[in-house]
């Protein structure tokens, strides 16, 4: 899940008394720049956060003005390259394994319970599952050690997990599947065991998890196609967008998901306002929202 929260070291190097690197108005084009290529909302508040993750972007190639980014993102032939690069040094990837514990223990105690007699009525063994905003894999593996757990005989159903972000970076660590030992936050001794291998230093998901995640590029203010989704996780992003904003991505998901599909938002995040479609799902802390047949 990709989060846009300043940390310490996101500070601009210079004092309160100097220039700041943006004026209000370049702050303004760029900003709105951003809202309406990824929907992202970034208000005045994010204006230090802005200008510290910019000024690196800037140095890197070798520009000072922020009227000039702005053009350049804007007017440059490597305009869209450019444009990938700012979206990617923009994320901040704060995400681990099982984060939400209480959501896993819920997808595993009755989410999956549930899809498992719906899918025996009808006879299917298919389980796909979407994380939207993946950042660096943790949630979609986790996903999927949850559900390889879950499902008897789990090696006769076809469980695929699509899982997409928009920094390239993040999907390039994601799809490695490699993770330093302060990065297994998370994970017990079990998991550990059965679903992890260790490679010079760190250690690797196993094929067994790997082989059934597609990792991919995807901008959430565009809908990318996919159907027939029975799960989808999408945490710690929709309080970036704004109310307008919000509602549109709850009505794609609305169109990806099947009919009693479930939702699984961030702990600070709710369907209220949004939609009516859903019903809300509480068990011990955890919570997702089930689209109404």
């Amino acid at each position: 899940m990709n989060t846009m929260r300043p940390q310490a070291a996101d500070r601009p190097a210079w004092s309160h008394s100097e220039v700041p690197l943006l004026s209000e108005a370049e702050f303004r084009l760029i900003s709105d720049l951003v809202h309406d290529e990824c929907g992202i909302n970034l208000g005045i508040e994010k204006k230090t956060f802005l200008e510290s993750r910019l000024k690196r972007r800037m140095d890197e190639v070798g520009i000072r003005s922020g009227y000039e980014y702005y053009n350049l993102i804007k007017h440059s032939p490597k305009r869209y390259d450019e444009l990938r690069a700012l979206l990617d040094v923009l994320m901040i990837c704060e995400t681990s394994f099982f984060r939400n514990r209480p959501q896993f223990d819920l997808l595993t105690d009755v989410v999956l319970p549930e899809l498992r007699a719906r899918k025996a009525a009808v006879g299917s063994r298919t389980l796909r599952v979407w994380s939207a905003g993946c950042a660096t894999g943790q949630e979609p593996y986790t996903a999927t050690m949850t559900i390889l757990e879950s499902l008897p005989l789990s090696e006769t159903w076809s469980v695929k997990v699509f899982a997409s972000d928009l920094s390239f970076s993040a999907l390039e660590r994601a799809q490695s599947g490699l993770y330093r030992t302060d990065q297994l936050k998370g994970i017990d001794d079990y998991h550990l065991r059965k679903y992890f291998r260790e490679e010079n230093g760190l250690f690797g998901v196993t094929n067994q998890v790997k082989d059934r995640v597609v990792f991919d590029y995807h901008n959430l203010k565009h809908d990318n196609g996919l159907r027939g989704i029975d799960i989808i996780f999408c945490r710690n992003v929709l309080i970036y967008f704004n109310s307008d904003g919000q509602r549109r991505l709850i009505d794609r998901f609305i169109n990806c998901l099947v009919p009693g599909g479930y939702l699984f938002l961030g702990h600070a995040e709710s369907l209220q306002g949004l939609s009516s479609r859903f019903t809300m799902l509480h068990r011990k802390k955890g919570i997702a929202y089930k689209l109404d047949l």
